[in-house]
């Protein structure tokens, strides 16, 4: 069986290849948000409606406003 040897610290290599953090968890959020609520758990739910909470006081600005709000963004609104 052929092996692979790395040379170095892959976490380096590795780290520097990952999209950031924020990038990451914010692609993980919207895809809770777009689950059934009643798949969350209560832990889960909590945690999103700090999100969302954070994401309504602090509003992102938009060129166009009449462009609608993602999963995450004016979910209290009907969005």
């Amino acid at each position: 069986m052929m092996q692979i040897h790395h040379h170095g610290d892959h976490r380096a290599a590795r780290k520097s290849q990952y999209p950031p953090l924020g990038d990451q968890w914010d692609v993980l959020w919207r895809w809770v948000a777009s689950l059934p609520p009643e798949l969350l758990n209560d832990e889960m739910r909590q945690m999103l409606d700090r999100i969302r909470a954070v994401k309504t006081n602090f509003p992102k600005p938009r060129q166009d406003q009449t462009g609608g709000a993602d999963s995450l963004e004016g979910a209290e609104n009907g969005g």
